[in-house]
């Protein structure tokens, strides 16, 4: 996990996140990063996952266990689509509906899940998959 910058950030609202997660919209291979928040939104830690040029794999128990461990209340998920097409794929629709399930039984809240892609971002919480 990544060592947390001071002060350390809060993050409220959707533009918040977006500037946290900024660095992935442009990668060649896919990264997902998992941000974990504390009850007032503060970040406690961020997990960077490197996969492949077109998928990457996040396995839902470790986000569980980092949640636990940090104590976090909340999720925020990120990842690039290095093809330039943020709609999410049926796997990024399938891990965000397990994520979200499984974060739920250990009450932590699962905020959004964005695509990002250059300069374009979605917001799976928009769609109506959150």
């Amino acid at each position: 996990m990544s060592r947390l910058p001071h002060p350390v950030p809060r993050i409220v609202t959707r533009q918040d996140a977006e500037r946290l997660f900024a660095g992935l919209a442009t990668g060649a291979t896919e990264v997902v990063a998992i941000a974990y928040l504390d009850r007032e939104r503060s970040l406690l830690g961020l997990r960077h996952v490197i996969g492949h040029a077109d998928s990457a794999t996040v396995p839902v128990a470790r986000v569980a266990c980092d949640a636990i461990l940090l104590s976090a209340q909340a999720i925020l998920i990120a990842h690039n689509h290095p093809d330039g097409d943020p709609r999410p794929s049926a796997a990024d629709l399938a891990l965000t509906r397990r994520l979200a399930q499984g974060l739920d039984l250990l009450e932590v809240r699962l905020l959004d899940h964005l695509i990002l892609a250059g300069d374009r971002v979605a917001s799976l919480r928009d769609m109506g998959v959150i």
